[in-house]
């Protein structure tokens, strides 16, 4: 994986890669769960423990999802930086 100052806040991001057990989207806010492919913009970047929030949204700018991870349980690509 990569190290965590690879992205900034607001960088835009895809996912991909997801590892199984981290597709769970039980909050009620999240309206389905994160898939590989997905694109999303980091909206907080966490140095203890270190990590990411994501947030993807859908057509007209609904939030899907909105999740932390840890470096370790994603690999991003940049797609867009702030």
């Amino acid at each position: 994986m990569q190290p965590l100052r690879q992205f900034s806040q607001y960088d835009v991001v895809k996912l991909k890669t997801l590892p199984s057990s981290r597709v769970d989207a039980s909050d009620p806010f999240n309206r389905r769960s994160p898939r590989v492919g997905d694109v999303a913009t980091i909206i907080e970047v966490y140095e203890t423990p270190p990590g990411y929030e994501l947030e993807c949204s859908g057509e007209g700018g609904i939030t899907e999802w909105m999740l932390a991870f840890s470096p370790e349980e994603a690999d991003f690509e940049l797609l867009a930086s702030a």
